[in-house]
């Protein structure tokens, strides 16, 4: 996934990930993903991923549950 910390500070860490995927029948999937972690007491709280194509996600993933 070809993790890239792009931002922190004590409480959050924003990272860009370069993220891949393969389907049963072979498609192949290649997006930028921007993820933000907020971090509580050195643990994780909350994740949320950020998609700049979530048309192209959403065909690719429509397509490989076929």
């Amino acid at each position: 996934m070809d993790p890239r910390v792009v931002a922190a500070n004590e409480d959050e860490v924003v990272v860009l990930w370069r993220q891949r995927g393969i389907s049963f029948s072979g498609g192949r999937f290649e997006t930028e993903v921007l993820g933000l972690y907020r971090v509580r007491d050195g643990k994780l709280a909350r994740a949320q991923m950020f998609y700049f194509d979530t048309a192209a996600v959403a065909k690719f993933l429509a397509a490989a549950n076929n």
